[in-house]
């Protein structure tokens, strides 16, 4: 398919097979950095019957503009879960929670995520965590550069950074910095900012000379 910056008047080609089938998506205009629309029409997705004939439905399809921060929260203790989605919201974030590593998957599959929130309930991670981690740590690169994961755990300590390297996560908290959440995030999103604003700046160069 073909679709035309409204600014400038350039064109591109796209793959139509590699556009999400609902929802909207923005493409970047090389030429003056204008944002293109691409939608489609909504619809809801379901995985195949079981064979106890009843169907697990799949989370609603959604896209979020580029300049809106986005979340995901995985954690299992309810009361905690809350708390967090509200210092999300707080924050400035639009924030979903997720129940498995397949929901996780699903809704990177149309975003890329600028933060995640993973809560360690107890002293052992539970098999869905465990699966969630994995998939993090598997990412592509150009994807998990620009997500930032949280690891929540009874001895986080987010100043204990061989902690977060070695289980591939950017930063460990633990249940007690819950409450400052909301400054506690502005606070290492920017330090993140700071760190990779050369390589940022250098990527966006070479992906405007590719395109």
């Amino acid at each position: 398919m073909e679709i035309t910056c409204h600014s400038c008047g350039k064109t591109y080609s796209l793959d139509e097979s590699k556009l999400p089938d609902t929802g909207r998506v923005f493409v970047k205009c090389a030429a003056c950095n204008e944002k293109i629309e691409v939608s489609k029409k909504r619809q809801t997705f379901q995985k195949p019957a079981t064979g106890t004939g009843q169907q697990n439905e799949e989370p609603p399809v959604e896209y979020f503009d580029p300049d809106v921060s986005t979340a995901l929260v995985y954690c299992q203790e309810v009361q905690a879960r809350l708390e967090i989605e509200k210092k999300l919201t707080d924050a400035g974030f639009e924030t979903r929670s997720v129940k498995d590593e397949p929901e996780l998957r699903h809704y990177f599959r149309y975003n890329i995520f600028d933060l995640v929130v993973l809560y360690q309930h107890g002293p052992d991670p539970d098999a869905e965590l465990g699966a969630i981690t994995k998939f993090i740590n598997e990412m592509p690169a150009h994807m998990r550069r620009k997500t930032f994961v949280i690891y929540v755990h009874l001895a986080g300590n987010r100043y204990d950074l061989y902690d977060a390297f070695s289980r591939g996560m950017d930063a460990t908290l633990n249940p007690m910095d819950i409450n400052g959440l909301t400054h506690i995030v502005g606070n290492l999103l920017e330090q993140k900012k700071q760190n990779y604003k050369v390589f940022f700046d250098c990527l966006e160069k070479v992906e405007e000379s590719v395109f």
